[in-house]
């Protein structure tokens, strides 16, 4: 599967429970691999979300103006922050067919068995867009922050169970996304995912071409070097969460 070959669609990505990775999803995963997507942010709280797109407090009238923006375009991710989500189901339900305008709705979910709260919010999500008429195949699931010495299917076993007796949305589980020491290394040294991650300046050979006398500047490039080496693996990861989320497409 090619990185255009959802170029004509519109995704969602939604959760009733915040700090799931919701935005990083959105800016990290899809927005590389959706280049032409116009961008749209839904949040009054959490203001870390996408950070060129058009930000949307929403209320009812918001929801009328993006789904007006949405009718120009065949390519958006919207990213709808936790405080906003209930408001904006809301809406979708006052608007019979409102969500023919998304061709997916992406729900992140933390995969920790213990975080037993965010995964009954996450039923409670799929459940409403399946009142509302949404089928099945285009409410996905992406789990995230799954720790690298744990068993996914033990983490999330509420959910499959409600996916075995239900079946109301896409699961694959492959669309996982572990704990990975990337993020707080370019948080460390300032940067974005994605200019790290494009980032091809030798830092090793600057390193070593430094005097030991500068440490401040030997300090800041082993931090550099850091994040230029966390990203990559990260990123491998995020190509196989996109090709199980879309790859049959």
């Amino acid at each position: 599967m090619t990185k255009n070959s959802i170029a004509e669609q519109n995704i969602c990505v939604l959760t009733l429970t915040g700090k799931v990775g919701k935005s990083t999803f959105s800016n990290d995963v899809l927005g590389p691999r959706m280049p032409t997507a116009k961008k749209f942010r839904l949040e009054t709280i959490n203001l870390s979300g996408i950070s060129d797109g058009e930000v949307m407090q929403l209320k009812g009238k918001d929801f009328i103006k993006l789904q007006n923006e949405l009718s120009k375009t065949n390519c958006s991710i919207v990213d709808v922050g936790a405080s906003n989500v209930e408001s904006f189901l809301l809406a979708m339900t006052q608007q019979p067919g409102s969500h023919q305008s998304y061709d997916a709705f992406i729900i992140p979910v933390e995969a920790t068995a213990a975080k037993i709260d965010a995964i009954d919010e996450f039923i409670k999500t799929v459940t409403i867009l399946h009142n509302l008429g949404v089928e099945p195949k285009r409410i996905k699931v992406v789990f995230n922050k799954l720790a690298v010495d744990a068993e996914l299917e033990y983490e999330v076993r509420k959910i499959i169970k409600f996916h075995d007796v239900e079946k109301w949305f896409t699961l694959d589980l492959r669309a996982k996304i572990h704990e990975a020491p990337a993020f707080a290394a370019i948080s460390e040294v300032g940067r974005t995912f994605l200019s790290m991650l494009n980032d091809t300046t030798d830092y090793r050979l600057e390193f070593k071409n430094t005097p030991a006398e500068n440490a401040e500047r030997r300090l800041d490039l082993t931090k550099l070097m850091r994040a230029q080496s966390a990203v990559k693996p990260v990123n491998k990861e995020f190509d196989i969460v996109f090709e199980a989320l879309f790859g049959g497409e």
